[in-house]
């Protein structure tokens, strides 16, 4: 028997399995919390409701959710590769990460180890975008005791010195240093993903040039900052690029899903979340559609609407919402998005809980102009047939509100193009 299951993402395992896998896969989805093994690329909504890894249906076929990535366990690894394909997802984590993701060579990007190449690529890719103008040195404070002065003059701590009949002065200078946070996880990074791919020249000649002199100011095996001494970095304009570098640094170091491997008899893995980057996808369009003033992730929202109101108190409530997307003024946004990572297909069509997820959003705009509400499912290839909720669409609601269930393309281009056309300008209405 192999010990690798290998299956798509939204899609049933084309198998039956033996009994030992079957019972293999019903421990791996009772005991596996999804969120221990995903690698986020940025803020989402979708990231705060994990799903199943796998599960059984009424009919007895296993099925993988919305992942893809491996998960290691009892000597046996389950791989799930991208339905889509290595190029879209990475054009996804490209859109999400606000950089240019090439997969290095065909043959590495649909290996076992897929996801430690995407992740790979999209590290290397916003490393050397952040690396354009120089190494991330930042200045930090410098004491000095000597007869000169070094930068500016600390005058209690000199008085304190000649009292004692110290012919020194206190001064204190802010040099840069590589020695930092940011320093400290691109080597971190460095070091888990070269572990994990097993090979050379996957780094790119800046790359190859900046983390020499990182690693002398730091070391090849620092401790791994806090998520707190990260957040506590102030950038330049200059060092600004790196703040997305080292967060995506960070996230990499931290996991060590990447060194494993199926004959280590451990739970572990790496995984990434498809529908969290159609989600962020879906939000890049928007940004390129509208310009990024008109367009508002639901991660930036902090008084959306409440679910409920104390009688009492009404300042109190109970519940938020947070759409994945709003375009136009947040009073009166011209739309109101919600990505969904789905196959819009008969008989399910839309999931009851989606129908009423899209439904309470746009319930907290009830005041003209109404917004325009949107689904937005996955535009898969080879699916020609169309629901019935798409194709009997626009809706209205009991308000008056339009409601499209609609599915986009994947590529960047056709996406901006088709959502310009669904969700108009106020003016062009």
């Amino acid at each position: 028997m192999s010990n690798r299951i290998v299956i798509h993402d939204l899609a049933p395992l084309d198998t039956t399995p033996s009994e030992d896998e079957r019972r293999w896969l019903e421990e791996l989805a009772q005991d596996t919390t999804t969120s221990d093994y995903v690698i986020d690329f940025g803020q989402s909504i979708t990231a705060s409701t994990p799903e199943p890894v796998v599960q059984c249906g009424p009919d007895g076929i296993w099925r993988a959710g919305r992942y893809i990535g491996e998960i290691y366990r009892d000597g046996r690894v389950l791989e799930i590769r991208p339905r889509l394909g290595i190029e879209t997802i990475a054009a996804w984590a490209g859109a999400a990460l606000n950089v240019r993701i090439v997969p290095d060579a065909a043959e590495h990007a649909h290996s076992p180890s897929f996801v430690a190449e995407l992740l790979a690529a999209a590290w290397r890719a916003t490393v050397t975008s952040a690396a354009r103008h120089g190494p991330p040195a930042l200045r930090a404070p410098v004491r000095h005791v000597s007869p000169h002065v070094r930068g500016r003059l600390d005058l209690p701590a000199t008085l304190a010195l000649r009292s004692a009949r110290s012919p020194n002065v206190v001064s204190t200078s802010r040099p840069k240093q590589l020695d930092n946070p940011i320093s400290s996880t691109i080597v971190l990074a460095d070091r888990v993903l070269d572990r994990a791919l097993h090979r050379t020249g996957w780094r790119g000649q800046r790359i190859d040039e900046l983390l020499p002199q990182l690693k002398a100011a730091v070391g090849s095996r620092p401790a791994l900052p806090t998520q707190r001494s990260l957040a506590r970095v102030r950038y330049t304009p200059i060092t600004l690029p790196y703040r997305g570098a080292a967060e995506l640094s960070w996230r990499i170091a931290r996991h060590r899903g990447l060194l494993a491997n199926a004959a280590d008899h451990t739970d572990s893995g790496l995984l990434i979340d498809v529908a969290e980057l159609w989600e962020l996808f879906v939000l890049h369009c928007a940004r390129r559609a509208y310009g990024s003033a008109h367009v508002t992730h639901g991660t930036r929202l902090t008084n959306s609407g409440a679910l409920l109101h104390a009688i009492d108190n009404p300042a109190r409530t109970l519940g938020r919402l947070y759409p994945d997307v709003v375009i136009g003024p947040l009073r009166h946004p011209w739309a109101i998005v919600d990505a969904k990572y789905k196959r819009l297909v008969d008989p399910v069509g839309v999931v009851r809980e989606d129908l009423y997820q899209i439904n309470a959003y746009l319930g907290t705009h009830a005041s003209a102009p109404l917004p325009l509400g949107m689904l937005a499912y996955v535009d898969f290839p080879g699916q020609t047939a169309i629901s019935r909720a798409e194709g009997l669409g626009p809706w209205i609601t009991t308000i008056g509100h339009t409601v499209r269930f609609q599915r986009l393309p994947v590529t960047a281009n056709h996406c901006i193009a088709a959502m310009q056309q669904l969700v108009p300008r106020p003016h062009l209405r």
